[in-house]
Formats: structure tokens, sequence, C-alpha cells
């Protein structure tokens, strides 16, 4: 980015969607997310102000974290936020950037929670919190237990819970929780399989154990059904719906549905003893 060129919105955002066409599956919108956050504007100023010239500050600031990003840094980490389920939350390093398809996996919990009346959760994984928050966001009187073995995780979910103003319901522990009486059981796992991780050089920037689940990407799957029974687990696998973890399905007696999210990929598994 030369220092003694003009730029304005357009040429700028142009500029940086080409820069990090090499390194990022959604280079535009990158662009426009980390050029929003330096001006301290939402994304629609930034359409209807493309010819706006923009300060040498804003310029220097923005040049250094689009270096931050080229290099592999997660937008995510960057502005250390992510808008989930309708809601902004903190995201910071050290737990998985979430992503549109946990979405559709917690959307198709709330729906069947509503009609079920499902009411105690359990989130293993649970990242940034951003499963056990809409949870208990969405439906007033859960109650949700939050764990994982990340202490960056356990921080980030009593942070987020507490933003939202759900602390009271949402139980945040390090590692194992014993729960007999639980309704459901969800989790988007670490489910790459070791392999698939060194050929998906994009996903480095984020920790590798919130990534990949052993040599076949089962491991979490496993132990999940192994250590509760709760009426239904609601689980993200990888698509397509691998025979490795059909087989552990088969193998635990395990009745199960598959689903696909927005894009008509396999999402979503829905299990049960």
């Amino acid at each position: 980015m030369a220092s003694n060129v003009i730029w304005n919105v357009k040429s700028l955002l142009d500029w940086t969607t080409k820069y990090l066409s090499k390194i990022s599956r959604s280079p535009r919108s990158d662009a426009e997310i980390l050029l929003s956050y330096v001006m301290k504007k939402d994304r629609l100023w930034l359409y209807t102000n493309f010819d706006s010239e923009l300060s040498s500050n804003v310029l220097d600031k923005y040049r250094e974290i689009v270096k931050l990003r080229h290099s592999g840094t997660p937008v995510q980490y960057i502005t250390g936020e992510k808008d989930f389920m309708a809601l902004k939350f903190k995201i910071s390093k050290g737990v998985l950037v979430p992503r549109p398809e946990t979405e559709d996996l917690v959307e198709r919990l709330l729906m069947d929670a509503r009609v079920n009346k499902w009411k105690s959760f359990l989130d293993i994984g649970c990242g940034s919190g951003v499963i056990s928050v809409s949870i208990a966001k969405y439906i007033p009187d859960a109650e949700v237990w939050a764990v994982d073995v990340s202490e960056d995780a356990i921080r980030l979910t009593r942070e987020n819970a507490e933003k939202h103003g759900v602390s009271s319901r949402i139980h945040v522990h390090k590692g194992y929780v014993e729960l007999k009486d639980v309704d459901i059981v969800i989790s988007n796992p670490p489910y790459l399989t070791e392999e698939e991780w060194e050929t998906l050089k994009e996903l480095h920037g984020e920790p590798i154990e919130a990534l990949v689940g052993g040599k076949n990407g089962n491991d979490v799957y496993e132990e999940i059904i192994q250590k509760y029974s709760p009426k239904r687990f609601y689980f993200e696998i990888a698509h397509p719906f691998r025979q490795s973890l059909k087989r552990l399905f088969d193998a635990n007696g395990l009745k199960y549905e598959i689903f696909k999210d927005l894009s008509k990929r396999d999402r979503i598994a829905i299990v049960w003893r």
C-alpha cells in the first residue's frame, strides 16, 4: 500500500481485497470489516461513502492490521468481536472463531427445545460461549453448563455470559462435569482429522486443539457419548458425514438423524440411545 497515494474508501477496499485474496476465502469481507473497525463506522457507511478520502492516521492503523490479517491472524482476533445469532460476542486468540454453520446447529436445537420443553443443557467445548449464551438468551428459563479444557475459553465464556446478562444461568467448568439428568448435550467438537489439518493452512492461526479431533477426527465424539446419556446429543459434524463417525454411532447402539446446513452440506447430527 503506497504511502504517497491519495486513497479513498473504494480504492483502499479494492487494493486490500486483491492483497488478501491469496490467504482468505472472503477477502472483500475482511477488508470491509477491518476498515469499519479502524474508522469506527458500520459497513453501510463504507458503501455510501466510497469517494471519501482517508486520513494518514486511518491509513497507518489500517496498514498495520491488514499486515496481521495477511500473516494469518483471523479477522475476529484483530477486532476482538464476532456476531453470532444476532448477538455480539467478545473473541480473543486462543479460542475457535465461531462459524455461521454453528448457528444452524443452535437454531435447530432452539426449535426442538421449545417444542419438547427442554430446560437443561450441557455445552461441551464451549470456546467463547456462543452456544451456551445463545441458548440462555433465547430460552429464558434454561440452565446451561458450559465446559472446556482451555482457560482462555473459560474466561471468555464467563465474560460473554456477563455481557449478555445470563451469567446466573450459565455454570462454567473446566474439564469434565458430572450431570446425570441433563436434557441435552450439545457440542461443536474438534472434528478435523490430522491429515486435514495439515492441508488447511488458512486455519493455522487458530488453536489446533479446538479443530483437530485425533487421527480420524472422532476422538471427542467418542469421549462424549461414553460419558453422558442425555435425551439427545446435538453435534456439529464434518461434511460429508464420515463413515468412521457412522461406525462409531452404530457400534454404540445409537440412533441418529443427519441434517444439512444452509449450504446443503452435512452439518448436524442429532443422536440418541
